[in-house]
This record gives structure tokens, C-alpha cells and sequence, in this order.
């Protein structure tokens, strides 16, 4: 089973610009031939508009425009993995109002509405609020999440 990850975000940003900025921002990464999506050993990041997504709408209450997803490379590094997540969500999160990140499509992993950025504490990422505290600079919580969507 592959470990899914997909961040939807509510912003004027379109996939491509997405995907250059993580490029220039996040060292290590790569573009695919056909430039696609980025990858390094850890993980594949693409994005796409986000089309049609009701069950995002109806049980969260807002409308993503952009979707990035998140694939983890089969034996990755956890440890590295988690950072580059963190990381390339953080700069995604600069140009976006309203996000979530779900885990395999049903597992709230974050969610940040109305300006506030919540950590799923049940999460086995984001359990080290320590680790957490030192990686952001911004306001946040850690709590469980439940989600509508299991």
C-alpha cells in the first residue's frame, strides 16, 4: 500500500508555480523528465487543480483550488520524509488561506482554518511536539482531529 499525502489548500497559486516554488526553494529535489512532479529519495510531489472536491467542501467547509500530493518512497527515511512534508507544506501554506492535509484521503494529519494551525496529536508524525515547536516559528496547537471522513 502506498503512504498518500495530499495537501489541499485554498489559493490563487496554479500547480506549476506550486511545483517551482518547492523546486527553488526545497534543496535536494528534483524535476521529473517531463516535469511533472519533484522527487528525491524520500518522496514524489505533484500537483494538480484542485476539481470538484465536494467531500472536501461539505466536511470541512471551505473549497480547495490546489491539491498536492505526496507519495513516500518505498524504504524511505521516515525522519526524512516527515521534514521534507513539513517543510514543502510550510512554504505552500505561505501563499494559501485554508489547508488540510490528509493522509491516504480519509486521516487528518493537519488542518489550518480561519488562521489556525492544528497538528493531529493521534498522528505518529506529529506526536514530538518538541520537534514541532522547533521546526516552526508560527503559532500552533496539537490536538487529536478526528475526521468526518472516516
Amino acid at each position: 500500500m502506498a503512504l498518500d499525502y495530499d495537501l489541499f489548500l485554498s489559493t490563487r497559486m496554479k500547480p506549476a508555480q506550486a511545483l517551482e516554488k518547492l523546486a527553488g526553494q526545497l534543496p535536494g529535489l528534483d524535476w521529473s523528465e517531463d516535469r511533472f512532479f519533484l522527487f528525491d529519495t524520500t518522496v514524489s510531489i505533484c500537483a494538480t487543480e484542485s476539481m470538484s472536491e465536494e467531500s472536501i467542501k461539505d466536511a470541512f467547509h471551505f473549497t480547495p483550488t490546489l491539491t498536492v500530493g505526496f507519495r513516500r518512497s518505498h524504504d524511505a527515511d521516515w525522519d526524512g520524509f516527515r521534514q521534507v512534508l513539513l517543510d514543502a507544506c510550510l512554504l505552500l501554506l505561505d501563499e494559501a488561506e485554508d489547508a488540510l492535509l490528509l493522509f491516504n484521503g480519509e486521516r487528518i494529519e493537519f488542518q489550518r482554518f480561519g488562521g489556525q494551525f492544528v497538528f493531529n496529536a493521534e498522528s505518529g508524525y506529529w506526536r514530538d511536539e518538541a520537534w514541532l515547536k522547533s521546526q516552526l516559528t508560527i503559532p500552533f496547537e496539537c490536538r487529536p482531529l478526528p475526521s468526518p471522513l472516516l
